[in-house]
């Protein structure tokens, strides 16, 4: 090993140490918070540790009473209700999202950077426009347009406003990616494939690293999302997680309750980060952001 990269490792190890802190510290304290007694979890200044579990907060949240060992009764929060809701709304948005994004993208993002068409380039400048635009700015002209076409309120909206945002990030994304596969196309052409059974059977399974971080983060993207669910599903049976959390927090609740929410809020997107962690950690994911 050269005297350079002795010299960098240390600074290397604490570069790590320090992103690990900043990324666990804050998922490590609302967890903290919500498996304390609420005496505790109100105590200044705060515990590093907590001195025992105590279940109620989550259990709480989820609908269920708790009974501790001295006898105290904890109720079922009022809004365990709307928590379970917002929950199982956001699962069923972000996987119909991250669905349909998908199969809109890989073959779209195959086609710009594989063929030449008419106006390529200017459906390119209209992709980055609209990657470039902020959400926000489009919430108004949407909120009219849905309410005409009875759309707020339901699931179907949402998912249809989410797809105006995902589908052209990812894209651009998967331009990049893309190109840098190797030039498969006139073999499959000569074992008799066509345009689609080379995209199927060669280009996707070749694929699967990229299409595996466009599938996180379309997810993430949609069960983040908040500020189109608040104009247009807060409040009704299509309200999801985000929106019920902030409604939450306008109560006064228990911080273990508050603490419990927000980290079952964290649980679905870490788990799909999990579970597909082998292919954005694959060589393919450098090729994307190269």
């Amino acid at each position: 090993m050269s005297r350079l990269a002795q010299a960098r490792k240390p600074w290397l190890w604490l570069a790590i140490l320090t992103a690990a802190l900043w990324t666990l510290l804050p998922i490590y304290w609302l967890l903290r918070v919500a498996v304390m007694a609420p005496v505790d979890a109100s105590a200044f200044p705060p515990p590093l540790w907590p001195h025992d579990l105590h279940p109620a907060a989550i259990l709480n949240i989820l609908g269920y009473g708790y009974t501790d060992a001295a006898g105290h009764v904890f109720e079922p929060s009022g809004q365990s209700a709307q928590i379970l809701l917002g929950l199982y709304n956001s699962l069923i948005v972000a996987v119909a999202v991250t669905v349909l994004t998908i199969l809109i993208i890989v073959p779209l993002a195959y086609a710009y950077a594989r063929f030449e068409f008419k106006a390529k380039t200017p459906l390119l400048m209209a992709i980055l426009f609209s990657v470039s635009v902020p959400p926000v700015s489009t919430l108004i002209p949407f909120y009219v347009m849905f309410t005409e076409l009875n759309l707020t309120g339901t699931r179907t909206g949402l998912v249809i406003i989410n797809l105006t945002v995902t589908v052209p990030f990812v894209t651009w994304m998967l331009i990049g990616y893309f190109r840098n596969l190797p030039p498969v196309e006139r073999l499959a052409r000569i074992d008799g494939f066509g345009r689609m059974a080379t995209l199927l059977r060669i280009v996707v399974p070749m694929s699967k690293s990229g299409i595996a971080v466009a599938a996180v983060v379309s997810f993430l993207f949609a069960w983040n999302e908040f500020v189109f669910a608040t104009a247009l599903v807060n409040g009704t049976d299509a309200t999801t997680l985000p929106t019920s959390v902030s409604g939450l927090m306008f109560l006064q609740p228990q911080p273990g309750q508050l603490a419990a929410s927000l980290f079952l809020s964290l649980l679905p997107a870490g788990l799909v980060a999990y579970f597909l962690q082998r292919h954005i950690a694959d060589l393919g994911f450098v090729d994307v952001v190269r």
